[in-house]
């Protein structure tokens, strides 16, 4: 398996993000795999995203997404699926995890993402369903070869996906009606079938969000997918055609990420576009947009 190598902007000697795409019927349920390296303090931002774990092999890893966090590096963290940009501040080290899908979290974790929404948290062999002290000793020992973590990615996640019951099938309705971006809520029960408080409930506990919140935050995120390489100072070619025009963006955009868009291309994110990169070079998409879900 090859590095991410090179890219304008990206100092590559202080930061390296490696991806790998999960064993096939895992595609589903978890985004992909990473292996996180920094050479020395690093601060940058992370997007609004769904869950994920990661997993703490040496330096210190801290995100801070709510005053409520801690602030301090976890062993074994796990992030609730957020809508707002998060701080991650890192000393020299290297960290590995998992993204999660909404139907990931839901079959994988199975506790209630709203409770989770913007949150990290410690997590631990009780909620995972495998040790990670276990994996964090293995994956130590691994050095600089990430080809045994990911085969051990899929070993433990492949066992959790059969331990576990499969999603409900109001889940996953839900979660394919989202992915068509229905343009209101009324029309997004109407789809899933039901009634907008049950919607309510489902999008609160599967997904982290409510639903016109979830509707706004997917709209965001396909342009934002588009931007995160682009030049283009300005996005005005790349809006989503939900978006009226610049100035309605310009509001989601500072909504969600707590800056303009002019204050976001003219900041350094190193991670962020390093990771960037390494999903392109492993042909993942940037536009946020999830893995088919499996059949109802």
């Amino acid at each position: 398996m090859q590095r991410t190598r090179g890219a304008d902007g990206v100092d590559l000697d202080q930061v390296s993000v490696r991806v790998y795409l999960p064993a096939e019927p895992l595609r589903s349920y978890v985004t992909f795999y990473y292996f996180v390296e920094a050479a020395g303090p690093l601060t940058d931002f992370l997007y609004p995203e769904w869950g994920n774990v990661r997993i703490r092999l040496t330096g210190d890893w801290v995100v801070l997404n709510d005053p409520r966090d801690p602030r301090y590096a976890l062993e074994y963290a796990l992030y609730g699926p957020t809508d707002r940009r998060g701080i991650i501040q890192a000393t020299a080290g290297k960290s590995v995890g998992f993204g999660l899908t909404p139907l990931g979290w839901d079959r994988l974790i199975g506790t209630d993402a709203g409770r989770m929404a913007n949150r990290v948290a410690p997590i631990g062999r009780e909620d995972l369903g495998f040790d990670p002290a276990a994996l964090q000793a293995a994956f130590r020992a691994d050095g600089d070869d990430d080809a045994p973590g990911v085969a051990r990615f899929d070993e433990v996640l492949l066992a959790l996906l059969q331990a576990r019951p499969p999603s409900h099938p109001l889940v996953l309705a839900t979660d394919r009606v989202l992915r068509r971006r229905p343009r209101d809520v009324a029309q997004f029960a109407a789809e899933v079938g039901v009634s907008e408080r049950t919607l309510h409930r489902l999008c609160l506990r599967a997904f982290g969000f409510p639903p016109k919140r979830l509707l706004r935050r997917q709209r965001f995120l396909s342009t934002l997918g588009l931007i995160r390489v682009s030049g283009d100072a300005t996005f005005s070619s790349l809006l989503d055609d939900e978006y009226h025009d610049q100035a309605h963006f310009n509001r989601d955009f500072r909504d969600f990420m707590g800056m303009t868009a002019r204050q976001y291309a003219a900041t350094p994110r190193a991670l962020m576009q390093a990771a960037a990169i390494a999903q392109q070079a492993m042909g993942i998409t940037l536009s946020f947009r999830l893995p088919d879900p499996p059949a109802l």
